[in-house]
């Protein structure tokens, strides 16, 4: 099996069965009814509402390593993936892998779901005590299953 189908058998263990094609509906749902701005906006509440409910996974935190070793604990109960990060420019880079945002919602739906990560790790700085100048934002296009958001100014 070559990578391409390792990916697809990989991307289709990551969301429950009984709920992908409620997820699917959901989103074609939403596509017709609001703007990728106004979707997007919706995930970063939904993604920050996420992080306030685990927000006691990184009250004690005190290094980025310490940081990510914690995340990725999280990230392995649910079934989200795996995350790295490094300092970079003055800022953080967020290289978040096999989060199951494409598969559950569908690959057309990148462009606001991602939204979701940068509200979570948005709500994750400020429990950390970044100021609300610092923000987290898309690097760049997600590639695959990799999401690339960066912290910073």
């Amino acid at each position: 099996m070559g990578q391409a189908g390792l990916e697809d058998y990989f991307r289709a263990q990551q969301v429950s069965m009984q709920w992908l094609p409620v997820l699917r509906a959901l989103a074609q749902q939403l596509v017709t009814h609001s703007s990728a701005q106004d979707l997007r906006a919706l995930f970063v509440k939904v993604g920050s509402q996420f992080a306030s409910d685990v927000e006691d996974h990184f009250q004690e935190i005190q290094t980025l390593s310490q940081l990510e070793e914690a995340l990725n604990g999280l990230w392995a109960q649910t079934n989200w993936g795996w995350v790295t990060l490094s300092e970079a420019g003055g800022g953080i880079s967020i290289d978040h892998e096999a989060a199951p945002l494409a598969e559950a919602f569908g690959e057309e739906c990148l462009e606001w779901s991602t939204g979701l990560l940068e509200g979570f790790y948005q709500s994750v700085f400020s429990v950390l005590g970044a100021s609300d100048t610092m923000r987290v934002r898309e690097a760049s296009a997600p590639e695959g299953m990799a999401v690339h958001l960066r912290f910073g100014r």
